[in-house]
């Protein structure tokens, strides 16, 4: 009986954690020894834009610099969270906060979970400075952003201490998503592509070969008796690179010792469970399989790929012969 054996790859959640220069009202004073920083030994209102649990997080990052401002930036600080709907003194918020779905327009950051200006000294705000948070992320890498954007309020660099908090580039965890394994079909997007390599197989087996993966691929197109969803497409393209799933003859594979065939999977696992939730890339590894049983041994791994449950899979697939595997079960497809 073929058995499943599969090695993981997991992407996690990398992102830029970003701050611009200054804000786009800021304007230059003049040099004077009288100078500090707008927010030296104030106490800074901020308004969040966000949930409940948002605002909770957002007050729990900015405490961190009312422990740390004097080590690190050189002044003390404190920061209040505004009720909603509130406004202190009548007046505009020192800082605004808005917890949004993506955060865009930040400097030269392709792809950031925050974004806030750098303040200094030198530079006078028409207030509120504007913040932005990603949400969506875990409780620690929220509180994490928010202590990375508030320290470029401070006025500090990616380059400055504490390079736990200042450091530009950090691996986030988003809040917990369905595995893989939990969703109906474990690819973001649905019309999948497939590269045949010849691999190992012997070049006058190479034409049976190909309509033998081309059999698999017709069946498993065709729904494969039900198993396949219909909004789920799969098509075969020449270029491996370019390719959501490779199938690939071998000698060896470190996914399985004996003949057979596995899976090497590779995904994005955002939330840090430990688990994928996406796949991004499947190889198909036929280690050391018969000409005749390609098909069987694709058209098994093309539904692993695709997210089919074992359990349901059509009945020429799940116990099959040596002979079975060897031609017969087409014929029961």
């Amino acid at each position: 009986m073929d058995r499943r054996a599969v090695i993981v790859t997991m992407l996690l959640l990398s992102i830029g954690l970003a701050g611009c220069s200054a804000v786009s009202d800021a304007v230059d004073v003049p040099t004077v020894t009288e100078q500090r920083h707008p927010f030296a030994e104030e106490t800074v209102t901020v308004a969040v834009s966000g949930t409940d649990r948002e605002r909770a997080l957002a007050a729990a990052g900015l405490t961190y610099w009312e422990e740390n401002a004097s080590r690190y930036a050189g002044f003390n600080v404190s920061f209040r969270v505004l009720d909603p709907g509130e406004t202190p003194d009548g007046d505009a918020p020192d800082v605004r906060m808005r917890f949004v779905e993506s955060v865009t327009d930040c400097g030269d950051a392709n792809y950031s979970a925050g974004c806030a200006p750098r303040l200094n000294a030198s530079t006078a705000v028409d207030r509120p400075a504007e913040v932005s948070i990603q949400r969506g992320l875990a409780d620690e890498s929220t509180r994490l952003v928010v202590q990375h954007e508030a320290g470029h309020l401070l006025g500090l660099s990616h380059a400055d201490p504490p390079q736990r908090v200042m450091r530009h580039e950090r691996t986030l965890a988003t809040l917990p998503r369905p595995n893989a394994s939990e969703r109906a079909v474990p690819w973001d997007d649905r019309a999948l592509t497939v590269a045949v390599l010849n691999g190992t197989v012997p070049a006058d087996e190479r034409a049976a070969y190909r309509e033998e993966v081309a059999y698999a691929l017709a069946y498993v197109r065709e729904g494969a008796n039900g198993t396949v969803t219909e909004t789920v497409t799969v098509e075969r393209v020449s270029d491996p690179a370019a390719a959501d799933i490779v199938v690939r003859p071998t000698d060896s594979a470190a996914c399985r010792t004996d003949a057979g065939s596995c899976a090497l999977i590779e995904g994005t696992d955002p939330d840090r469970d430990g688990a994928i939730e996406t796949y991004t890339r499947v190889e198909i590894l036929l280690v050391d399989v018969d000409t005749d049983a390609t098909s069987w041994h694709v058209a098994r791994q093309l539904l692993d790929a695709l997210g089919a449950s074992r359990d349901g899979f059509p009945a020429p697939l799940v116990d099959a012969t040596y002979e079975e595997r060897r031609g017969e079960w087409q014929s029961e497809t």
